[in-house]
């Protein structure tokens, strides 16, 4: 019996930023369905990705580059790679491994900024090295690469297929809100009668769960995750506030989720925190609130893939994904997701890849 053909699934660092688990086992889980005669396996992304790393001069200088050597039918990238250093990081691995043969596949795939510059940048690069798949995250970037490969798709976030990878525990903890914000600062919230809107300056006021929710950041901790990363860590550093175990009638459960570096303080400040360096924690409390607010895109992500509300709040133009799934007011207003319409665009994805399959 001949060997079965091999994917690498380039993942990982789930410790700086688990929402990058949601989409690589969501991604798994596509690939399996559209490649049922091949061995889909995780592999570690490049060392570039590391935080603070400077992404723009590639990998360290003496990292292995171990990727270029992969024995491996296909090698499958997925999220908003589509960035300035995507050259400097992928061009000596994409060389080696076209040159033995090994096929590119994008899944999932976005743009990082959308500027001019990186769309010329992807464009040259996708142009000297092209992949045989393409199936993009959002609108914009799949305008971009529509022309770039024979098999291109104008598909959806990885991350949306997790209801397909896990089942949930059910918790016996009373209904909670999920509120997650790891680099941007938590707002001071209050909560009054549906529709009654209150005196003062607020950030944000919308209702949801019977209620009137009022939102106020602290600036100056704003400010600093504004500026950086590391800035914000300096803000939450200052960030003297005690903020509630509980708003209304429901508990605070708040995710953090980057745990690497695991900076003890910073997590666990707040009453109800969580953090973990696997994705299924997350999957289970996602799946439970009755509500999400949060900064993190994948949180939100799974938690509307769950059948949950969730609202966002980051000026990132990574989140365009939700417009792709009519959620444009995610940042207005908690929204849900039509499930219908969700079960739509899955199956046409999945169509999609396993006729896009069928050809290589």
């Amino acid at each position: 019996m001949p060997a079965k053909k091999r994917i690498a699934l380039v993942s990982g660092f789930w410790g700086q930023n688990i929402g990058n688990a949601f989409f690589n086992l969501g991604g798994k889980y596509v690939l399996e369905q559209a490649f049922p005669e091949c061995e889909v396996a995780f592999i570690q992304d490049q060392p570039a990705y590391w935080t603070f790393h400077n992404k723009m001069k590639g990998n360290p200088k003496n990292d292995l580059v171990l990727l270029r050597f992969l024995e491996t039918d296909y090698i499958v990238l997925q999220g908003p790679m589509l960035g300035l250093p995507f050259r400097a990081i992928w061009e000596e691995t994409f060389r080696a491994l076209t040159k033995k043969g090994t096929k590119i596949i994008l899944l999932s795939a976005a743009l990082f900024k959308y500027t001019d510059e990186e769309i010329r940048a992807t464009t040259d690069f996708l142009t000297q090295y092209p992949p045989a798949i393409i199936s993009t995250r959002d609108a914009d970037t799949y305008d971009v690469v529509r022309g770039l490969c024979p098999n291109v798709h104008s598909g959806i976030d990885s991350g949306f297929f997790t209801p397909e990878v896990y089942h949930p525990f059910s918790l016996d903890m009373g209904p909670f809100v999920t509120i997650n914000f790891d680099r941007f600062p938590e707002p001071r919230i209050t909560v009054g009668p549906r529709g009654e809107r209150r005196g003062g300056k607020c950030d944000k006021e919308f209702d949801a769960l019977g209620c009137r929710w009022t939102l106020r950041f602290p600036k100056f901790q704003m400010r600093c995750s504004q500026m950086g990363k590391w800035q914000a860590y300096i803000g939450a550093w200052f960030d003297w506030r005690r903020l509630p175990a509980r708003i209304g009638d429901y508990a605070v459960v708040r995710p953090e989720h980057r745990c690497n570096p695991h900076v003890t303080w910073k997590i666990y400040r707040q009453p109800n925190a969580v953090a973990s360096d696997e994705p299924f924690t997350y999957f289970t409390i996602y799946a439970n609130a009755a509500l999400t607010l949060s900064d993190r895109v994948h949180a939100c992500i799974v938690t509307l893939a769950y059948g949950r509300p969730a609202m966002l709040f980051t000026p990132s133009p990574r989140s365009r994904l939700f417009a792709r799934l009519g959620l444009e007011d995610i940042k207005e207003r908690p929204v849900t997701l039509d499930p219908s319409l969700l079960a739509r665009e899955k199956q046409a994805e999945l169509d999609f890849m396993r006729r896009a399959a069928a050809k290589l």
